[in-house]
């Protein structure tokens, strides 16, 4: 999606992207902060979805099922979190 243009840059969070500093911990989702290819005030999810659509995944509810992992996809809330996505983190 970054090299299509769909988003700007990503950082993976929640319990996936603490496992690459911490020991392993059972999670049921993947969480992906991203920051979009947009300077406007209000941004939409949707080119994320169309997206990952088009490639065959589906929503289940607030998630996109990737692969069989549930993933939801975040702007960053906390400028400790748009740093982090800016700078492609893991673990945010």
């Amino acid at each position: 999606m970054q090299s299509d243009g769909v988003i700007r840059r990503y950082a993976i969070g929640g319990a996936v992207g603490a496992s690459f500093y911490l020991e392993p911990a059972a999670t049921l989702d993947v969480d992906v902060f991203v920051t979009f290819n947009s300077d406007l005030p209000i941004i939409s999810p949707e080119p994320i979805f169309d997206y990952l659509k088009e490639r065959g995944c589906n929503m289940e509810g607030e998630y996109v099922m990737i692969a069989g992992w549930p993933v939801q996809f975040l702007p960053p809330t906390s400028p400790l979190k748009r740093h982090g996505a800016a700078n492609g983190f893991h673990g945010i």
